[in-house]
Order: C-alpha cells, then structure tokens, then sequence
C-alpha cells in the first residue's frame, strides 16, 4: 500500500517548478523518507517536438534532480486533452500537485503558487492518510 504525491509540471519550466515546490516542499521533507510515500515527478510535453528536445537533454535534467528521485521522474508525451478537465489542469503553465490514495483515487490536488495554508493542507492530508494505511 502507498501514497502518492503525484506532480505535474506542464512544459517543465521555471515557474512551473517553483508552483509544484511551494507545494511539495514541507510535505515531502516530513515524509519521503516513509516507505509508504512516494514523489512522483511527471515532465509533461503535450506537443512532439517539444518532447523530442527534452529528451534529447535528459543528462541535463537528471542531474537538477536528486539521486533519489531518479526512479520517479517521469517524461510524458502523453496528449492530456481528455483528462485536462477533468483533472482541474486547465492552464498549462503552471504546475499542479495530486495526492493520489493507494486505489489511486485523488485525495487532495492544487495548482499554482501555494499559499502557506494550502501547503500545510497538503501535508495534513499525508498525514490523515498514511496513519489510516499504518491502522489498517
């Protein structure tokens, strides 16, 4: 059984890296190092060319990320289109942040620059549940 905290940066470019981290970055410091919680980091590039380029410097971009997170860094080339609605991402140049239960239904999402309560909501719901997962 894990949690996910699924983050998702659109065109993976400054600004949108620092939406997914106004997020993430209390949350993550509290619970990467739990065994039921996982950092999932999708580079979404909707458009072929794009995405042809950012794989051409995929070096480049392993080493802006921690060792650790290697193995959950994705890049996506996945047209979104459909689930673009339905997921709330409806710009595309900001950065969005899931917390994905272990059914992998959405507990919890946000977009943009955070607010310190919204952060703090994040990592209170990681909370809320990685202890029901710990009780069952």
């Amino acid at each position: 059984m894990r949690l996910d905290c699924l983050s998702v940066e659109l065109h993976r470019h400054a600004i949108s890296e620092e939406h997914v981290d106004s997020f993430v970055r209390k949350t993550n410091k509290e619970y990467l190092s739990n065994p039921n919680y996982r950092y999932v980091q999708i580079n979404l590039q909707e458009n072929f060319a794009k995405a042809f380029l950012v794989s051409l410097y995929t070096s480049s971009l392993r080493r802006s990320i921690p060792e650790a997170l290697h193995p959950t860094y994705l890049l996506s080339k996945q047209n979104m289109e459909y689930v673009r609605e339905p997921l709330g991402m409806n710009n595309k140049h900001i950065g969005f942040v899931y917390l994905l239960d272990q059914q992998l239904r959405v507990r919890w999402a946000g977009g943009g620059l955070a607010t310190p309560a919204e952060a703090e909501s994040l990592k209170v719901c990681a909370k809320v549940l990685l202890d029901r997962m710990k009780s069952k």
